[in-house]
């Protein structure tokens, strides 16, 4: 007669082994028992999820906000102490800088004016002791020299603004061309024309280049 579990055997008798206290009580599963794996197709089929990258400095992520966020940091007990400071008497002379600065910047502006734009403007000097005929064209603006130092008699070349001399040319047209004879010892009473103030001992004893 062939014994039970041989290839003989009918039939295969089951365990008789005692059971685990955990699966008799049903907190275990059974010996020989497989946990279903993961879906890999809806793995697969769902979107990565996204990652915020932290950048260094901020947060915790890079060295230097581990290092702020240390307690026994130097850099951190700084800025700590300037927090501080900042609402107490040291906080006064932080809202005062500003100020100070922004005074500081209008005394700059003003000596700079007073520099290019003078408010008591210079004297002019005589350039030449002769008019200069010039033929003028119709509807022609024309600047004329009024501070002498002109290197373009009896024109303006700029020299009154580079030299801050506080003066301004004189504009003028005339309405139809003509030549006429332009002042150049700036002693003229009807600018820009010459009315031989020039002639005078006054004019002639003077030095070009100084004012009358």
């Amino acid at each position: 007669m062939a014994h039970a579990g041989t290839k003989g055997g009918a039939r295969r008798a089951p365990s008789t082994l005692p059971r685990r206290p955990e699966e008799a009580a049903g907190l275990a599963p059974p010996l020989g028992f497989r946990r279903p794996g993961p879906d890999r197709t809806a793995q697969a089929a769902a979107p990565p999820a996204r990652t915020r990258r932290r950048l260094p400095g901020r947060g915790g992520a890079g060295p230097a906000g581990r290092r702020g966020k240390r307690e026994g940091d130097p850099g951190a007990r700084r800025s700590r102490r300037r927090a501080v400071e900042g609402t107490g008497m040291g906080g006064m002379g932080a809202l005062l800088r500003p100020a100070a600065w922004k005074l500081n910047q209008r005394r700059d502006i003003s000596s700079w004016l007073a520099r290019w734009f003078p408010k008591t403007p210079a004297k002019s000097v005589v350039a030449q002791k002769t008019p200069i005929k010039v033929e003028l064209v119709a509807g022609k603006t024309y600047r004329w020299c009024v501070c002498g130092r002109s290197k373009k008699q009896p024109f303006c070349d700029g020299s009154h603004f580079f030299q801050h001399t506080g003066l301004s040319p004189l504009k003028f047209k005339v309405q139809e061309t003509r030549t006429v004879a332009l002042c150049t010892c700036k002693a003229t009473q009807k600018p820009p024309y010459c009315d031989g103030t020039h002639r005078s001992e006054r004019v002639q004893k003077a030095e070009v280049g100084s004012p009358l």
